[in-house]
């Protein structure tokens, strides 16, 4: 797994429900730094074709939604870009999570 910063994605950059995104330093209560973050997956909302959503997979908060992500105008595909990302996630300690 390698966490890539969300600043050193391409605005144009395509995303798909499924794909995670991590943001760390949040303030949790941990004995390890490491362990101190919040994991999103983005994932679609029932009958809605405008937004996707980041919702929480990891820990105590699993299911809470971060923010909603405007969605490609393209309606073919269900993605969204990097910079719907970037403006609704913020840049501040805020990765992608690409898996190997």
């Amino acid at each position: 797994m390698e966490l890539i910063p969300l600043g050193n994605i391409s605005d144009n950059e395509e995303f798909w429900r499924g794909t995670r995104f991590r943001i760390v330093g949040v303030g949790l209560n941990v004995k390890n730094k490491n362990d101190d973050y919040y994991e999103y997956m983005l994932t679609e909302i029932s009958g809605n074709d405008e937004y996707m959503q980041l919702t929480n997979v990891v820990g105590n908060k699993s299911g809470s939604i971060l923010a909603l992500v405007k969605i490609k105008p393209d309606k073919k595909r269900l993605v969204v870009t990097g910079q719907a990302l970037k403006f609704s996630m913020g840049l501040d300690n805020t990765y992608l999570i690409k898996e190997d």
